[in-house]
Formats: C-alpha cells, sequence, structure tokens
C-alpha cells in the first residue's frame, strides 16, 4: 500500500503544481476584467487558454515522436514572449485603473490578454501533458495497480489546482479594484521573476550569456530552488483570503428588512467560504509539495557498481557471478574518462537481460531491486525482467553481447559508444 501511495504522491505534486501555477494569474484576469463586466475582453482569455492547452498538447506529441523540438530553445522562446506580454498587461491595467477603471471604459488591446494566457498555457501545459505522457511510455506493463494509482494522482492534481482556481476567482471578483489589481500585479511580479530565472538558465546554457563567477553566485541558488517561486505565489494568493476577510465585517442596516439581511450574511458566508477553499487547497499543496515529496523521494539505496577493465577489447564476467537472478551492476571507465554503468541479471533459463544503467527516457538515474522486482530509480516503473536487454519504455538501454567459454562477454566499444548518456 505504501508503494501505490508514493506512485499516487509522485504525480500529483506536479501536476497540482503546474495546474495550479497557471489557473492562479488567469483567475485573478478573469476576476479583474470582470470588473467592468466585457465579456469580449473575457473570451480573449478563453480563447488563450483553449489555445495555449492544445498547442502545448500537440507540442508535447511532435516532441515524443522526434527530437526536432529542443525543450530548452521551446522554453526560451515561449517564455520571452510571455515576459514581453506580462509587462505589458500590467502596465496596461494600471493605466486603465489611473484613467477610472471599472467606472470607464478600459483600453486593454485583446490581443494583449490572449497572449499572456496563451503563454502561460502553453508554457505550463506542455508540463502537465509531458509528465503523464512520458509515464505511460515508460509503463510496461501498461494496465497495472502502478499506472492505475499514478493516473488518480493525475487526475487529484489536477481537480484540486482547477478547485482552487475556482476559489480564486470567486474571491478575487468580489474585492475591491486596487486592492485586486495590488495582489495581481504582485502575482505577475513573482512569475515574471520565475521566467527570466528559467531563460537565463537556457541562455548560460548555450553560452549566450557568458558564466560569470558573480551571475552563477545569484543563478545557481535561484535554479535549485525554483519550486519556492511557487510558494511565493501561494504567498500572494493567500493575500487575497487576508483582504477578504478583513474587508467581509457585517453590521446591520437600518434600511434592510430582515429578509434582505438574510441574503447579505449568506452572499457573505459564501464567499468566506471560498476564502477557505483557497487557504486550505494552499496548504494542502505546501504540505505535500515539501513533506510529501520528500517522502515520495525517498532515496533509493542501490547496490554499489563492481569496475570492470576491458581486456583486448572486451569486457568478460564469468555466469557464477551474475546467475542468481539478482541485479547486477558494473562500471566501466570509457576512454574520455567517463564512468559506465550497466546491468545484468538472469531472467530465466540461459537468458539474461544485459543493458546500459540508464534508459532513454529518464537518463541515467539508475535501476534498482525492491521485492524481487526491476524499478527505475527516477520514475518508479516496475520492468517485465523479460523485457530487459530489449528496446522500448523505460527499459534499460541493452547492450550487445555473447556467451562463450562460461563467460559474459561485452565489446567494449559496445560501452564506448554510449558513454555520451553518462555526462
Amino acid at each position: 500500500m505504501v508503494q501505490y501511495l508514493m506512485a499516487v504522491l509522485q504525480t500529483f505534486i506536479p501536476v497540482v503544481q503546474n495546474v495550479a501555477a497557471a489557473v492562479i494569474p488567469v483567475a485573478m484576469v478573469l476576476a479583474f476584467l470582470g470588473k467592468q463586466q466585457q465579456e469580449n475582453l473575457k473570451s480573449w482569455v478563453w480563447h488563450g487558454v483553449i489555445c495555449g492547452l492544445l498547442s502545448s498538447f500537440t507540442i508535447v506529441i511532435l516532441r515524443l515522436s522526434s527530437t526536432f523540438i529542443k525543450r530548452e530553445v521551446y522554453e526560451c522562446g515561449v517564455l520571452s514572449v510571455a515576459l514581453l506580454a506580462e509587462v505589458l498587461l500590467l502596465i496596461l491595467f494600471w493605466r486603465a485603473r489611473k484613467k477610472g477603471y471599472p467606472d470607464t471604459d478600459a483600453t486593454i488591446p485583446g490581443k494583449v490578454i490572449f497572449t499572456v494566457a496563451f503563454t502561460l498555457l502553453l508554457y505550463r501545459g506542455f508540463e502537465f501533458f509531458i509528465f503523464p505522457a512520458n509515464m505511460l511510455i515508460a509503463a510496461n506493463p501498461l494496465i497495472s495497480l502502478d499506472v492505475l494509482f499514478k493516473m488518480i494522482g493525475c487526475l487529484l492534481g489536477f481537480g484540486l489546482a482547477l478547485l482552487t482556481g475556482v476559489a480564486v476567482f470567486r474571491v478575487a471578483k468580489v474585492l475591491p479594484v486596487k486592492s485586486l489589481l495590488t495582489v495581481t500585479t504582485v502575482g505577475f511580479i513573482v512569475i515574471i521573476a520565475h521566467q527570466l530565472v528559467v531563460v537565463i538558465q537556457v541562455l548560460l546554457g548555450r553560452g549566450i550569456i557568458p558564466m560569470k563567477k558573480w551571475l552563477l553566485g545569484i543563478m545557481i541558488p535561484l535554479i535549485n530552488y525554483q519550486t519556492w517561486f511557487l510558494y511565493a505565489l501561494f504567498a500572494v494568493t493567500f493575500a487575497l483570503v487576508a483582504i477578504l476577510y478583513m474587508g467581509r465585517k457585517i453590521t446591520r442596516q437600518d434600511d434592510l428588512n430582515p429578509a434582505q439581511y438574510r441574503k447579505v450574511l449568506i452572499t457573505v458566508r459564501k464567499q468566506l467560504n471560498w476564502g477557505a477553499v483557497i487557504a486550505v487547497n494552499l496548504l494542502l499543496v505546501f504540505i505535500l509539495s515539501t513533506a510529501g515529496k520528500a517522502y515520495a523521494d525517498q532515496k533509493v539505496e542501490i547496490t554499489p557498481a563492481v569496475p570492470v577493465s576491458a581486456v583486448q577489447g572486451t569486457i568478460a564476467i564469468p555466469l557464477e557471478k551474475v546467475s542468481d537472478g539478482r541485479l547486477h551492476r558494473f562500471s566501466f571507465r570509457a576512454s574520455n574518462g567517463t564512468t559506465l554503468r550497466f546491468i545484468i541479471i538472469k531472467k530465466s533459463g540461459s537468458a539474461y537481460g544485459v543493458g546500459l544503467d540508464a534508459c532513454d527516457i529518464c537518463g541515467p538515474t539508475g535501476y534498482y531491486e525492491r521485492e524481487d522486482q526491476v524499478v527505475c530509480k527516477l520514475c518508479d516503473v516496475v520492468m517485465n525482467k523479460a523485457t530487459i536487454g530489449f528496446k522500448g519504455g523505460c527499459n534499460p538501454v541493452p547492450l550487445e553481447y555473447k556467451m562463450t567459454a562460461g563467460k559474459l562477454v561485452i565489446p567494449a566499444a559496445a560501452l564506448e559508444k554510449e558513454k555520451g548518456r553518462f555526462k
């Protein structure tokens, strides 16, 4: 049961984080535009959301079917446009407020509103779709309790984030315009700061921005603790609840009859209930994203790799050392100094599974044994032992080998050509 709880958490956490990071700012924008009851402006938001989701889904399909789309280039391009659109939107919002919004007509171009919603969903939508897609591709077998619980985690994460977005909209729309705009601005500043970190990280990695010591000193902590930008957004969102509770003091007005007063009470209580939903949801997501993630990502102790070397271009391993049906891990030092790891496991009879301690999906994170099962350390997918040594899913990258004179022989050249995976 613990295994399935961990499976739920491993999918719930990234899904709820990515969806919440998109729906919260969208809800704030919708609430601000709703102050003037201009349906045409709000429709630009919804068009951006729908187009962003469809586009991100398409990009994920293309990314999975080919390596033409480079993820870091995609993110850098999308976020560069998002940064410009978000800054422009905030300027337009404050200019409209200065001119008397919502009592005067808003001069906010719909294309700017569309671009903000579109890029938010294009970036976060990619993260949302790529995670379950990789999970299903890696699943072996596809139909199992492990996959079922991971899908439950995805659905729970999506549902909780969506409920949070609805609650944010319900609360934000009843707040004073100035208070709402202030909170929205601070929220977007947090989002913009995070996006800048991602863009600069890509530009540093590509060598477009030189790696200065002072810049790395600033960027490394920001890159390593990007989740804190999400927590900062949660803190800003919680300010909506604080403003709501501080401004919802009910005083009996003489011009209201008992029925009207009860109606006011019911309306206020509904608003406070939505505020409570925000507070509880944000607290729950924060706890699960910290303590829950630490529990789900518990370090797995893997067996150390046994160093081996090549003699006359081959690596020979006596069969008696790997014929017990357990997972055996070896390391080989390539010509460029890179240390590669590979695994061997006896499947049945004279059949052996031989492959790198890495896969095409999760990289060189490795595999470990759990209750006589071979499991991917990163995504927690259970391998079918019979398929180890074959391509596909989260299976180890297969290695060429042959058996002769009681030994399992692997050409050193087969490992040398895979050294790039372990850099």
